[in-house]
């Protein structure tokens, strides 16, 4: 397991160059051949944060500030890094399907695969911020000394579904059922990781640790702390210990599979 563990940062090391390169080519995808371009990175979200609060503030009349912070801003803090999340817990468990021509390819490092996806996502996910910024300076919500903590978050979330790709990806190669499951998950996900209410005012003390097990759910909360809220993470144990202990298995459940399956991918793809 150690082996394997330093096999995949000695990859990622050694690719580094190939691996920016990569990304960029992943993220240009996705404007190529339209003509607004780069501005779709914020428009997209942008269209999606006024269509829920649409709904929510003006249809179903539930618009009130969240723990003091304006509706439309706290939905905007919570759907920027949901977005990023919910690509990742989809597109990060099947690159080796997307990109099978690399896994075939005998002197490519599969690990390699999930971290230039997962950088990929995570310089759009930096550009989309723009979107939060903006609206916090309209509702004119100031930003606090927590705010620090968010660069080390983004680390965080990057490493996460860096290792979340890594496992869950070769079973989604060895298995169609896997991958359908998980995007069948995708919409329930959406409802449970508090895009549209604080999971730590949750009275119940079990079902608010089930809610902090969500890593979604935790980086949803840990990202309007830094934005938003101004509470240091570590001062709600109830939320950070359980996603210490996810973080921990989820880098062991992903070295495991690179050891036990890894191997065998390009033999299934």
């Amino acid at each position: 397991m150690l082996y394997t563990l330093r096999n995949i940062l000695r990859d990622n090391w050694e690719w580094r160059g190939q691996i920016w390169h990569l990304a960029v080519t992943e993220m240009q995808k996705e404007v190529r051949g339209t003509a607004l371009g780069w501005v779709w990175l914020l428009l997209t979200p942008a269209v999606y944060v006024g269509v829920l609060w649409v709904a929510f503030a003006i249809g179903l009349r539930s618009g009130d500030p969240v723990n003091g912070v304006p509706f439309v801003v706290y939905l905007t803090a919570g759907i920027i890094p949901y977005q990023y999340c919910g690509s990742m817990f989809t597109g990060g468990a099947n690159v080796y399907g997307r990109y099978s021509y690399l896994v075939n390819r005998l002197r490519f490092p599969i690990p390699v695969i999930s971290t230039f996806f997962t950088l990929a996502h995570t310089l759009t996910f930096l550009i989309t911020l723009v979107l939060v910024v903006l609206i916090m300076i309209i509702y004119r919500v100031p930003v606090s000394i927590h705010l620090i903590q968010f660069p080390f978050l983004i680390v965080i979330m990057f490493v996460f579904w860096n290792f979340w790709s890594m496992a869950t990806s070769p079973l989604s190669a060895m298995s169609k059922d896997f991958h359908r499951l998980i995007r069948a998950l995708s919409s329930p996900m959406f409802w449970i990781s508090g895009v549209f209410f604080d999971i730590n005012s949750i009275q119940i003390g079990w079902l608010k640790t089930v809610f902090h097990l969500n890593p979604i759910a935790f980086f949803i909360s840990a990202s309007r702390a830094s934005l938003v809220e101004d509470y240091w993470v570590w001062e709600r144990p109830e939320m950070l210990l359980p996603f210490v202990a996810t973080f921990i298995v989820m880098i062991l459940l992903a070295v495991f599979m690179q050891h036990r399956v890894g191997p065998e991918v390009a033999d299934v793809i």
